[in-house]
């Protein structure tokens, strides 16, 4: 329920009011910051924030229930409870604050940067202003414009007016009641984290209150994801921060917790870091990569948290993230090592490694250079190809090729010459596309013959993946080197004369772009400004492996368009240098 309205509820003990001043049986399911219930309006002299007599009306209430469009209304003695910045999309996303007077709300985001008033919004400030533009974003209302901004006082104590959700069972239902008003919640990630617009991030929470519903979620920065190492399983309370809603195209309300900067969540409880992969950079340094971010003061500078067989050893070890390079002594190239990692080693929460805690890699051998020569999204039955061409000899250990941000393939440790083509072949488990059952060829051309394997080609290295086949529309398709460093890109798109590209297509293209690896090198590239920028046509090649594709046109990497065939293609050249290439 919100505040009393003193004129149409005449009995406050016998009924309780609703938002419209009409009676409810139905109690609040809102609890205070000590856990406490509440079934009345809060009034009591714990709150030491300024609050508005109810009768009178801090006037939030007649915003958002406003007609879009100019207004002429006032906001009067309410608390600055958040300052938000403004990221990603900045129609959805624009810098602005929240306001309440009253513990159980209601609230208002202002989307007016708190940086361009005077003075300048703080939280904690106690002001009133004049709202001269309402509007509805993501069903969510927002006071767009302001006059008369004025502060009356500073230093309120915005925690007596956030409310501890984590027990409540409506904030989906009732997101309205909730949204824009001051909440703190504890609860466990319940998905992995996936793209929420530009910049943005969400993962699903279970709570005391709801489990298993998928619109209550935490919405935060990408890069806050990777700062704080969030992820799925792990324990979050996010403390007096506001309570967004949106409501996207064809899908249901969500409540969303809003967590802007690190100070605004504690983590706990994520699983042990374990050893994902280990590769040798140099004759004398092996990079080791953990699933988590790794805590600086828990690594050892001499490197002794790290073992080796086969008479290496290490010297030194520094970290960055989720990756330690470790100093050892002169590796035997193509010699197979393994390296085992201690438990006192440990995450940012501090957890230990757990198991797996070793993994085997290659003495050091010069890397190959290798580019996204041709491809092709339409094949029958997921079939799809994707070729490679090796510009100079050497290995294709720790090589990776992503899907927009997914990874295709961790390519093989083949020994590659200038010239040589490896084919990467979708859905090795399927039949139709593996007949008899190829497996990746690392040591000749013909390891598994086309003879015999008849999706094979002898004039190439094929390699085989358990993909389901490439995806047709706007797309990114990334070469990673074994130093995880984007070494080739190209961008791919469907004949959509107005496309509405996938967030995770942009997102990938960003990354690209802001690596050198696309002209023009842009910080996003949104909708017609990817389709502009990207090759044409993905979804117009040939539907068999004998059809049509896209590739390359000549020995030139601009990383650009410019390097690649147009419209449905050209004949397809599988195993094969491209026409005008040599």
């Amino acid at each position: 329920m919100r505040f009393v309205h003193f004129i149409t509820c005449l009995s406050l003990v016998a009924t309780a009011c609703g938002p419209d001043g009409k009676s409810s049986d139905t109690p609040d399911a809102r609890v205070t910051l000590d856990g406490s219930a509440i079934d009345a309006p809060a009034t009591d002299a714990s709150i030491d924030a300024p609050t508005t007599d109810a009768a009178e009306g801090d006037g939030i209430a007649e915003v958002r229930g406003a007609t879009d469009g100019s207004v002429t209304l006032d906001v009067r003695n309410v608390t600055v409870t958040y300052l938000k910045p403004a990221l990603g999309n900045t129609t959805n996303d624009p810098a602005g604050f929240t306001v309440q007077s009253q513990q159980m709300g209601p609230g208002l985001f202002v989307s007016v940067d708190p940086s361009t008033l005077s003075p300048p919004a703080v939280v904690g400030d106690v002001v009133s202003f004049q709202v001269t533009t309402k509007g509805t974003v993501g069903m969510q209302p927002r006071a767009q414009a302001i006059t008369g901004w004025t502060r009356h006082s500073q230093g309120a104590n915005v925690s007596a007016l956030a409310q501890n959700i984590s027990a409540a069972t409506d904030v989906v239902s009732a997101i309205d009641n909730y949204d824009s008003e001051l909440v703190t919640i504890t609860g466990a990630l319940a998905e992995n984290f996936a793209g929420s617009g530009q910049a943005f991030s969400r993962s699903a929470i279970n709570t005391a209150g709801l489990t298993g519903n998928t619109n209550l979620q935490l919405r935060v920065p990408t890069t806050l994801v990777d700062a704080l190492d969030l992820a799925n399983g792990c324990m979050i309370t996010a403390t007096n921060v506001p309570m967004g809603r949106f409501k996207p195209n064809n899908g249901n309300d969500q409540a969303q917790v809003g967590a802007f900067v690190a100070a605004d969540l504690t983590v706990s409880g994520c699983a042990a870091p374990v050893v994902t992969d280990a590769i040798a950079l140099s004759p004398t340094s092996v990079r080791v990569t953990f699933s988590r971010n790794v805590k600086p003061s828990s690594l050892a500078a001499n490197g002794s948290q790290f073992t080796f067989d086969n008479n290496l050893s290490p010297s030194a070890a520094t970290v960055n993230g989720r990756e330690v390079t470790v100093t050892t002594n002169q590796q035997t190239g193509g010699t197979t090592y393994t390296v085992t990692v201690l438990s006192s080693l440990t995450d940012l929460q501090g957890t230990g490694v757990g198991t797996p805690n070793n993994d085997t890699f290659g003495g050091f051998i010069t890397a190959a250079v290798v580019k996204i020569n041709e491809l092709n999204a339409t094949i029958t039955d997921g079939c799809d190809l994707i070729e490679l061409r090796a510009i100079s000899g050497g290995s294709l250990e720790g090589y990776k090729l992503m899907e927009r941000n997914v990874e295709l393939a961790a390519l093989p440790a083949i020994m590659l010459q200038a010239n040589d083509i490896v084919v990467l072949h979708m859905r090795s488990d399927f039949a139709a596309c593996n007949p008899a059952t190829a497996m990746n060829e690392t040591t000749s051309k013909t390891q598994f013959p086309a003879a015999t394997h008849t999706r094979n080609y002898d004039t190439a290295y094929d390699v085989w993946t358990l993909d389901t086949g490439l995806t047709a529309t706007n797309n990114v398709f990334t070469l990673r080197d074994g130093t995880n460093t984007i070494v080739d890109a190209v961008f791919v798109a469907d004949n959509a004369a107005t496309p509405d590209t996938a967030t995770d297509t942009e997102t990938q293209a960003a990354v690209v772009g802001a690596a050198n690896q696309w002209d023009p090198a842009l910080a996003a590239y949104v909708n017609d400004v990817f389709y502009t920028n990207a090759v044409q046509t993905l979804n117009a090649t040939g539907t068999s492996n004998t059809g049509t594709t896209i590739q390359r046109v000549n020995n030139t990497d601009t990383n650009s368009k410019a390097d690649w065939t147009t419209g449905a293609g050209a004949a397809h050249t599988w195993g094969l240098l491209n026409a005008g290439q040599n």
